[in-house]
């Protein structure tokens, strides 16, 4: 199920800024170029609830985003297993 939402969320995203579509899914799993982040069971939605992500979008680059994608879902599941 959270794969399906992830898939929504980034298509959503790529509306913003067509660098984006450099980003793609697939089984869960984020990719940019040889670049790859396992999701797992984070969901892309949370990355809008703390601050206002999507008005940076329009000057954000393909990178950027990943990078922040990859944080959030590092913490997320480091978090969920107990590592921090």
């Amino acid at each position: 199920m959270i794969d399906k939402i992830n898939e929504v969320v980034l298509n959503a995203i790529k509306n913003y800024n067509s660098e984006f579509n450099k980003l793609s899914i697939s089984n869960n799993v984020l990719s940019l170029e040889q670049n790859k982040i396992d999701l797992e069971e984070f969901n892309l939605e949370t990355i809008f609830e703390s601050y206002q992500l999507k008005l940076d979008f329009n000057n954000m680059k393909a990178q950027e985003l990943f990078d922040i994608i990859k944080l959030n879902a590092l913490i997320y599941n480091s978090n969920k297993e107990g590592e921090l």
